[in-house]
Protein backbone atom coordinates (compact mmCIF):
# COMPACT_ATOMS: atom_id res chain seq x y z
CA UNK A 1 0.00 0.00 0.00
CA UNK A 2 3.05 2.24 1.05
CA UNK A 3 4.64 2.02 -2.31
CA UNK A 4 1.69 2.50 -3.93
CA UNK A 5 0.69 5.99 -2.21
CA UNK A 6 4.54 6.83 -3.37
CA UNK A 7 4.30 5.49 -6.63
CA UNK A 8 1.34 7.77 -7.28
CA UNK A 9 2.78 11.07 -5.21
CA UNK A 10 5.36 10.50 -7.84
CA UNK A 11 3.47 10.21 -10.65
CA UNK A 12 1.34 13.29 -9.67
CA UNK A 13 4.53 15.27 -9.32
CA UNK A 14 5.70 14.78 -13.01
CA UNK A 15 2.19 15.18 -14.05
CA UNK A 16 2.54 18.57 -12.50
CA UNK A 17 5.95 19.61 -13.66
CA UNK A 18 4.54 18.74 -17.13
CA UNK A 19 2.00 21.07 -17.16
CA UNK A 20 4.23 23.77 -15.67
CA UNK A 21 6.69 23.33 -17.65
CA UNK A 22 4.75 22.74 -21.03
CA UNK A 23 7.75 21.58 -23.40
CA UNK A 24 8.97 19.36 -20.14
CA UNK A 25 12.80 21.24 -21.28
CA UNK A 26 15.59 20.50 -19.02
CA UNK A 27 16.93 23.27 -17.30
CA UNK A 28 13.84 24.77 -15.89
CA UNK A 29 12.17 24.60 -12.64
CA UNK A 30 8.36 25.96 -12.17
CA UNK A 31 8.32 25.82 -8.56
CA UNK A 32 11.32 28.17 -8.19
CA UNK A 33 9.28 31.55 -8.65
CA UNK A 34 8.96 34.46 -6.40
CA UNK A 35 5.77 36.83 -6.50
CA UNK A 36 7.09 40.57 -6.34
CA UNK A 37 4.21 43.20 -6.23
CA UNK A 38 1.60 41.54 -8.98
CA UNK A 39 3.63 39.32 -10.99
CA UNK A 40 5.76 35.93 -10.53
CA UNK A 41 9.39 35.96 -11.51
CA UNK A 42 11.72 32.95 -11.70
CA UNK A 43 14.00 32.83 -8.86
CA UNK A 44 17.11 32.13 -11.11
CA UNK A 45 18.21 32.94 -14.82
CA UNK A 46 17.48 30.69 -17.63
CA UNK A 47 19.48 27.44 -18.27
CA UNK A 48 17.55 25.68 -20.79
CA UNK A 49 19.76 23.89 -23.87
CA UNK A 50 19.19 25.52 -27.11
CA UNK A 51 21.16 26.40 -30.42
CA UNK A 52 22.81 29.59 -29.51
CA UNK A 53 23.03 29.62 -25.66
CA UNK A 54 26.06 29.90 -24.37
CA UNK A 55 27.76 28.60 -20.52
CA UNK A 56 30.09 31.83 -19.66
CA UNK A 57 33.24 30.84 -21.33
CA UNK A 58 31.30 27.39 -22.48
CA UNK A 59 32.40 26.09 -18.99
CA UNK A 60 28.65 24.68 -18.04
CA UNK A 61 30.90 22.99 -14.93
CA UNK A 62 32.05 26.38 -13.37
CA UNK A 63 29.32 28.79 -14.51
CA UNK A 64 26.51 26.46 -13.84
CA UNK A 65 24.81 28.88 -11.06
CA UNK A 66 24.58 32.11 -14.00
CA UNK A 67 22.48 30.22 -15.92
CA UNK A 68 23.15 30.32 -19.62
CA UNK A 69 23.42 33.42 -22.13
CA UNK A 70 21.44 33.71 -25.12
CA UNK A 71 20.91 35.53 -28.04
CA UNK A 72 17.55 37.39 -28.50
CA UNK A 73 15.99 34.06 -31.04
CA UNK A 74 17.49 31.84 -29.01
CA UNK A 75 15.88 32.97 -25.35
CA UNK A 76 12.42 33.43 -27.40
CA UNK A 77 12.65 30.03 -28.49
CA UNK A 78 14.18 28.70 -25.24
CA UNK A 79 10.74 29.98 -23.00
CA UNK A 80 8.49 27.32 -21.86
CA UNK A 81 4.50 27.60 -22.17
CA UNK A 82 2.70 29.88 -19.41
CA UNK A 83 6.20 31.98 -19.05
CA UNK A 84 7.87 34.77 -21.39
CA UNK A 85 11.03 37.04 -21.55
CA UNK A 86 9.41 40.36 -19.24
CA UNK A 87 9.01 43.37 -21.57
CA UNK A 88 10.70 46.69 -21.28
CA UNK A 89 7.53 47.55 -19.22
CA UNK A 90 7.48 44.92 -16.88
CA UNK A 91 10.95 45.16 -16.23
CA UNK A 92 10.26 48.89 -15.58
CA UNK A 93 7.03 48.07 -13.13
CA UNK A 94 9.30 45.24 -11.39
CA UNK A 95 11.76 48.79 -10.79
CA UNK A 96 8.98 50.88 -9.60
CA UNK A 97 7.33 48.79 -7.44
CA UNK A 98 11.04 47.87 -5.44
CA UNK A 99 11.15 51.67 -5.08
CA UNK A 100 12.45 53.02 -8.41
CA UNK A 101 15.79 53.68 -10.66
CA UNK A 102 18.18 54.74 -7.49
CA UNK A 103 16.21 52.01 -4.69
CA UNK A 104 15.68 49.09 -6.54
CA UNK A 105 19.33 47.84 -8.16
CA UNK A 106 20.13 46.74 -4.11
CA UNK A 107 17.07 45.23 -3.98
CA UNK A 108 17.01 42.93 -7.52
CA UNK A 109 20.66 42.02 -7.38
CA UNK A 110 22.75 38.60 -5.42
CA UNK A 111 21.73 39.00 -1.95
CA UNK A 112 18.86 41.74 -2.32
CA UNK A 113 16.01 41.99 -0.23
CA UNK A 114 13.61 40.96 -3.39
CA UNK A 115 14.09 37.53 -3.59
CA UNK A 116 15.06 38.20 -7.34
CA UNK A 117 18.59 37.61 -6.85
CA UNK A 118 19.75 38.77 -10.53
CA UNK A 119 23.51 37.33 -11.20
CA UNK A 120 26.04 39.41 -12.31
CA UNK A 121 26.81 36.85 -15.18
CA UNK A 122 28.19 39.43 -17.36
CA UNK A 123 27.72 38.74 -21.76
CA UNK A 124 29.04 37.71 -24.79
CA UNK A 125 29.45 40.23 -27.42
CA UNK A 126 28.58 39.80 -30.75
CA UNK A 127 31.55 42.20 -32.04
CA UNK A 128 33.52 39.47 -32.43
CA UNK A 129 34.27 36.28 -34.37
CA UNK A 130 35.81 34.63 -31.64
CA UNK A 131 33.85 33.71 -28.45
CA UNK A 132 34.50 37.05 -26.42
CA UNK A 133 32.69 36.95 -22.91
CA UNK A 134 33.19 39.79 -20.64
CA UNK A 135 32.13 41.73 -17.14
CA UNK A 136 31.20 38.82 -15.22
CA UNK A 137 30.74 39.96 -11.75
CA UNK A 138 30.43 43.22 -12.78
CA UNK A 139 26.84 43.29 -15.13
CA UNK A 140 23.86 41.74 -15.21
CA UNK A 141 23.27 41.99 -19.11
CA UNK A 142 18.91 40.71 -19.38
CA UNK A 143 17.01 40.66 -22.23
CA UNK A 144 13.35 42.21 -22.71
CA UNK A 145 10.62 40.65 -25.12
CA UNK A 146 10.60 44.85 -26.61
CA UNK A 147 12.24 45.21 -30.10
CA UNK A 148 13.87 48.04 -31.08
CA UNK A 149 14.53 47.28 -35.42
CA UNK A 150 14.66 44.15 -37.29
CA UNK A 151 18.68 43.79 -35.67
CA UNK A 152 18.24 44.94 -32.29
CA UNK A 153 16.22 44.64 -29.29
CA UNK A 154 15.95 46.11 -25.54
CA UNK A 155 18.55 44.45 -22.88
CA UNK A 156 18.76 46.04 -18.88
CA UNK A 157 22.07 46.57 -17.88
CA UNK A 158 22.46 46.10 -13.79
CA UNK A 159 25.53 47.02 -12.18
CA UNK A 160 25.82 47.97 -8.64
CA UNK A 161 25.60 51.04 -7.51
CA UNK A 162 24.46 52.72 -10.52
CA UNK A 163 20.81 53.01 -11.86
CA UNK A 164 19.73 50.50 -14.60
CA UNK A 165 20.21 50.92 -17.94
CA UNK A 166 17.33 50.15 -20.57
CA UNK A 167 19.17 50.11 -24.27
CA UNK A 168 18.62 48.64 -27.24
CA UNK A 169 21.32 45.88 -28.54
CA UNK A 170 21.93 43.59 -31.29
CA UNK A 171 20.26 40.42 -31.54
CA UNK A 172 23.62 38.17 -31.64
CA UNK A 173 24.59 39.63 -28.36
CA UNK A 174 24.25 36.47 -26.11
CA UNK A 175 22.56 37.96 -22.51
CA UNK A 176 20.90 36.31 -19.51
CA UNK A 177 17.24 35.35 -19.12
CA UNK A 178 14.89 35.72 -16.30
CA UNK A 179 11.22 34.84 -16.96
CA UNK A 180 7.98 36.34 -15.88
CA UNK A 181 4.98 33.97 -15.44
CA UNK A 182 2.37 34.93 -18.21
Amino acid sequence: MNRLIILLVIVFNVLVFDAFAGSGKQGFNPADTIRIGNQVWMKHNLAIDVPNSFWYDRDSIKYKDQGKLYYFSAALMACPKGWHIPSDEEWQQLIDYLGGDSVAIDKILEGGSSGLNLTLAGYRSANSNNDLFGKLGEYAMYWTSTIKAEQTAYGKMFVRGKLPEHQYYRRANAFSVRLIKD
